[in-house]
């Protein structure tokens, strides 16, 4: 990477504050899993890959709405970045990253490798409509692409214990990094 050290979790300049409020909200999303989940009949390392995930997923939805996330992933990286970390920037590369409903479609009981793979590709294809739509439509459209996730998730058979991931997956990446802060603001809009 250049000269910069870079935060790909939180942004460079989080406060501690702020870290604690990703940190807390995966514990606690980590504590709902364990408590709706057990009698899921997971062994042990489905029980590690399901806490990972969660406090990737649940953590990461807090972490991608800090203003100094939004401001380190959608800034220009200076042109002396590998392709490896502008990939890894972009919001679609960023998303295209985000296997997790695929490794859960296929490694948790109750799962199929169609249900990982529509996640995956609605996260992804959402992330596509709001890195095309105009400034003024972008979180409409997030907002769009969570909430019919959020009223079709339940309609689909998953893996046992992760029915949260899809809409989880999709506030993460499509509405929380996908969104860059302060788009949409009408012209001539007077600020607070």
């Amino acid at each position: 990477m250049g000269t910069n050290r870079h935060d790909w979790l939180f942004g460079t300049g989080a406060t501690p504050t702020e870290k604690l409020l990703a940190h807390a909200t995966a514990a606690l999303g980590a504590l709902a899993v364990v408590l709706a989940g057990r009698h899921v009949g997971w062994s042990w390392w489905q029980w590690a890959l399901g806490l990972a995930l969660v406090w990737d997923l649940v953590g990461g939805v807090v972490a991608n709405g800090l203003d100094t996330a939004k401001s380190f992933y959608h800034s220009p990286l200076p042109p002396t970045e590998r392709r490896s970390v502008r990939f890894m920037h972009h919001p679609i590369g960023f998303t295209g990253l985000h296997i997790q409903p695929i490794l859960a479609g296929i490694l948790f009981p109750g799962g199929t490798w169609w249900w990982g793979v529509l996640w995956y590709g609605w996260a992804l294809i959402g992330a596509l409509l709001v890195e095309a739509a105009p400034e003024r439509l972008q979180r409409p459209i997030a907002l769009a692409v969570v909430v019919a996730g959020v009223m079709v998730s339940p309609l689909l058979p998953g893996p046992a214990g992760l029915s949260w991931l899809p809409v989880v997956l999709l506030l993460k990446l499509v509405l929380a990094h996908g969104v860059p802060e302060g788009k949409g603001a009408p012209r001539g809009a007077i600020s607070a």
